[in-house]
């Protein structure tokens, strides 16, 4: 553990959680099952509105949670609107340039304002927002959700006996589905992608990020991500578009990234591996999630699909559902009537840089490495391509005006 992180960690082993077996049964106005950037950020939300809520997640924290760490500009701006940007930014790694590679390694530099933390410390920053809030935030596996003749929700613990209740209950339970299925929030439970990373301590300069579109992990990519000196968050991840496609051992093809990409070689030359490779699944897509919205139940984040089907990015999209989620539920208790919820699929129209339609008439162009190729090099080759490029890194642009043949097109004159 780097000093950075130790000093970080120290910080945070303050009183965050309470056992939830410690509380008495009591009625809530919000119950929050699980505390990553989605649950944390409506349960912050939700409280300045002046409501009571209960924050539970079935892990201790700080804890460990599988991602590549980095925060998109949109994910920036939420934490700023929170108050707790200067506390991230502080914990994490700034870099002022992004440099994507192409399996033929063609490399295009972007330059911008980037920022990578470890989620460890990332959700525990926002965690604690919510306790300063007034947010009250236990250790507690849910176990069993109901709805009363009331309408309220029941939640029942598997630790401790007491059960507790309230007006509505959100689920961000991320990629475990389990509770969310039997409650009927959700009816897809098919990922759409797959990822796997580790840290690498390594004494290599890296000024940037780095995201290398290897040819074996098509359609995806791999990267390299200085999350604190001498630290870095390697991984890779493959979107899987349909169920036909061939099955791929990702720990199998991460490693032939290490033995393959020159700068993930020298990494290796001068450091080591620090943690075991973990992986974790990516859902995108809330159009197909399901229902989403049931009686007094809610999801959000990643559990209903809010993921980026371009880029795999969750933490901005999570966090932008969270506060989604906060209005519309704030609009209902005050109205004092749960069946509003059934309006949150209009809500998350709102996802800023989603564009899952785009996506839908455009992941072609990412199946094909001569196509991601060419595209490199006329991006490259190209103002007017390597704009949009940049714009659609920020959230700002379409992606179906890069990877469509109008947008190449438009290209060769421009």
């Amino acid at each position: 553990m780097g000093k950075q992180t130790a000093f970080i960690s120290k910080g945070m082993n303050e009183a965050v959680q309470l056992p939830v077996e410690s509380l008495s049964a009591q009625n809530w106005d919000v119950i929050i099952v699980g505390a990553g950037p989605a649950g944390s950020v409506a349960a912050i939300e939700l409280a300045g509105m002046g409501h009571r809520v209960l924050l539970a997640d079935r892990e201790w924290f700080p804890r460990d949670k599988v991602c590549g760490d980095g925060l998109t500009p949109g994910a920036m701006r939420i934490l700023r609107r929170l108050g707790i940007f200067d506390a991230v930014s502080r914990a994490g790694f700034h870099c002022s340039k992004m440099s994507l590679f192409s399996p033929a390694h063609v490399r295009i530099d972007v330059p911008g304002d980037y920022l990578a933390v470890r989620r460890e410390i990332l959700d525990h920053l926002i965690a604690r927002k919510a306790l300063a809030a007034g947010v009250a935030f236990v250790r507690g596996t849910a176990d069993t959700l109901e709805s009363q003749a009331d309408g309220q929700a029941r939640v029942r613990f598997r630790e401790g006996h007491a059960v507790q209740t309230a007006r509505c209950c959100l689920l961000a339970t991320g990629g475990r589905l389990a509770l969310a299925q039997r409650t009927g929030l959700v009816t897809q439970s098919v990922a759409s992608g797959a990822a796997v990373r580790c840290y690498v301590r390594s004494s290599v300069p890296l000024d940037r990020l780095v995201v290398a579109c290897e040819r074996n992990i098509l359609p995806g990519y791999a990267w390299i991500f200085p999350v604190e000196k001498d630290l870095f968050n390697v991984g890779c991840g493959r979107f899987m578009y349909g169920r036909n496609e061939p099955h791929i051992n990702l720990r199998k093809v991460f490693h032939m990234f290490l033995d393959a990409f020159p700068l993930a070689r020298l990494m290796l030359a001068q450091g080591q591996i620090e943690t075991p490779l973990k992986g974790g699944v990516l859902r995108s897509g809330w159009q197909q999630a399901g229902p989403i919205a049931r009686g007094p139940f809610l999801g959000m984040g990643e559990m209903i699909g809010t993921t980026s089907p371009y880029t795999g990015e969750g933490i901005g999209k999570a966090m932008q559902s969270g506060i989604l989620s906060a209005r519309l539920v704030h609009r209902c208790l005050l109205n004092d009537d749960m069946s509003g919820l059934q309006r949150y699929p209009g809500y998350l129209q709102q996802l800023g840089g989603f564009h899952y339609e785009g996506f839908q008439r455009t992941r072609k162009w990412f199946l094909n490495p001569w196509l991601v190729d060419f595209l490199a090099r006329r991006i490259n080759g190209s103002s007017y391509l390597y704009e949009n490029f940049i714009a659609v890194l920020q959230e700002k642009n379409d992606p179906a005006q890069i990877f469509s043949c109008r947008g190449v097109w438009q290209s060769l004159w421009r």
